[in-house]
């Protein structure tokens, strides 16, 4: 079955009424939009690079929430992104956070977390914390960096990042971030905390009701992924071996001409949304 087919079941599973037209899944009940990107399709290297960054923006601005599917990550985080169409379509165990404890949690429990329920994975981080239930389940986890001293206004201050951020897969903890924050910053007490939202799936409304606010769009990342392998690789980290290939051959000038001869697809994601808590 085509990775087209392949979302659109997994959709209808999930919601019924969602219609389908060409590449793209409308669930218009929840005014979702989702695009799906085979690798390639027909005219990707005719695309500008903010293409798809001033798509998202411009469905934002009609409050439609627009999901960019690329084939590469659903091959790579299929259950994970099954999760998260559950969620866009409603379909997910709902869980008050108020019925959680937010505690510290190891480095391991948190790669592990992440790993199995973050489209990202995991990445390394100072401060680490997750919801648990009755049941010591983890139902959300949250990870921090660490503090760095940032002029804003003309002022010092301790600034951090919130660098990774999931609920359990299929699972939507109503309060779960608000809450994870607040135990943050009860140890912490950070001046400001900073975090991104990936254009490619959401423009971070959530975080606007937690007090969060826009300060900049960062620009569109080239990637390189090859139709046969389904592995996205970013422009400045091509893998060493063709490295080594392009700077011992004589027939293409730049790299770009030499991935494209090799069969690699070019793409670019929408950026992100950054955003800043001061406190």
């Amino acid at each position: 079955m085509s990775f087209v087919n392949e979302v659109i079941d997994c959709v209808l599973q999930y919601n019924p009424d969602a219609e389908v037209v060409d590449n793209t899944v409308f669930v218009r009940s929840k005014n979702t939009e989702i695009h799906l990107m085979p690798v390639p399709f027909p005219g990707i290297e005719d695309l500008s690079p903010a293409f798809f960054q001033e798509q998202s923006l411009d469905y934002a601005s009609r409050d439609v929430q627009l999901v960019r599917l690329w084939e590469d990550v659903w091959r790579a985080k299929q259950d994970i992104v099954r999760s998260r169409i559950a969620m866009l379509s409603g379909s997910a165990v709902s869980i008050m956070a108020r019925r959680t404890t937010a505690w510290r949690i190891t480095r391991d429990v948190m790669f592990e977390f992440f790993a199995n329920n973050h489209s990202h994975s995991f990445v390394d981080a100072r401060y680490n914390y997750g919801l648990y239930n009755d049941e010591h389940k983890l139902l959300a986890a949250a990870s921090f960096s660490s503090g760095r001293k940032v002029k804003r206004n003309g002022t010092t201050v301790r600034s951090f990042e919130l660098v990774r951020y999931a609920n359990l897969l299929h699972h939507r903890v109503t309060g779960s971030l608000g809450k994870l924050l607040a135990r943050f910053i009860k140890d912490v007490n950070p001046d400001d905390i900073m975090t991104y939202a990936d254009l490619d799936w959401t423009t971070g409304k959530s975080y606007q009701t937690l007090n969060f606010v826009q300060t900049a769009i960062t620009p569109p990342l080239k990637f390189w992924i090859h139709p046969n392998e389904m592995i996205r690789y970013p422009a400045h980290r091509i893998p060493m071996k063709l490295t080594n290939e392009y700077h011992t051959q004589n027939k293409y000038a730049k790299m770009d001409d030499f991935l494209k001869d090799k069969g690699y697809t070019r793409i670019y994601n929408a950026g992100n949304v950054k955003y800043l808590l001061n406190l």
